[in-house]
């Protein structure tokens, strides 16, 4: 007889599955087009293009194509994490150099407001399943902020925790939905014209919670959001003033 949580964990897997291929039909195509219209212009020899004309077009392809392959990432790490096929490296790294890479990998240095505490902060966790987790708050603050305005990333601890805040200035989050955006697939009412799988929040999570850390939401009316992670000190240390 199959007990009750093996009936849930089967349910689960059937609505991850059919959720899965919702987002593969239509999440996947839109880069993949792009990435096909660009390249046929390119090998069209008829077609009179510029420099900056395929210049502009082989920037389409290089950037649809990361944004695919993220996509892809995120499809498997969310697999990995459902089925609970995660291991963790614990280690200990420094928030400071796990951030420069997070902006690194989403290219946005200059549309981010840095601040750093004046000496390192380190935390025990696993430095590539955190990297990606600033990764998916940066990006997910960058798209849901205006071009023209910065995103604030402060990094403050307690005695056991380190504390990295990312600060949007988008539309913000409806109260009832500051738990539900972070479940596979589930995007806030809020959230307009700004495309995405839904994934990223689901993601962070998971990793946050694979190094025994926490990441939440927190949203006042009329004001953007703050996505925060909190990860387990390297060292006990006195809190910061």
């Amino acid at each position: 007889m199959t007990s009750r949580a093996e009936t849930e964990a089967l349910r689960r897997s059937d609505v991850l599955k059919t959720t899965l291929l919702r987002a593969m039909s239509h999440d996947l195509r839109s880069p993949l087009t792009a990435i096909m219209t660009s390249a046929s212009a390119l090998a069209e020899a008829e077609l009179l293009l510029d420099d900056a004309d395929r210049r502009e077009l082989s920037e389409t392809i290089l950037e649809e194509a990361m944004r695919l392959d993220r996509l892809v990432s995120n499809l498997l790490d969310l697999s990995r994490l459902d089925a609970g096929a995660i291991s963790t490296q614990l280690d200990v790294s420094s928030i400071d150099v796990l951030l420069a890479k997070a902006m690194d990998a989403v290219q946005a240095g200059r549309r981010i407001d840095l601040s750093l505490p004046d000496e390192p902060v380190l935390v025990h966790a696993d430095p590539h399943q955190i990297e990606r987790v600033l990764v998916n708050l940066i990006e997910n603050a960058l798209h849901h902020s205006p071009a023209t305005d910065p995103v604030y990333v402060r990094v403050r601890w307690t005695r056991s925790e380190a504390f990295v805040r990312v600060v949007d200035h988008g539309p913000g989050i409806v109260p009832d939905e500051l738990e539900q955006i972070f479940e596979p697939f589930r995007r806030g009412s809020r959230t307009g014209g700004v495309r995405g799988a839904g994934l990223g929040l689901a993601i962070a999570r998971g990793f946050a919670d694979a190094n025994s850390g926490r990441v939440w939401a927190e949203s006042l009316e009329g004001q953007g959001a703050a996505f925060v992670l909190a990860l387990p000190l390297a060292e006990r240390r006195l809190p910061l003033e």
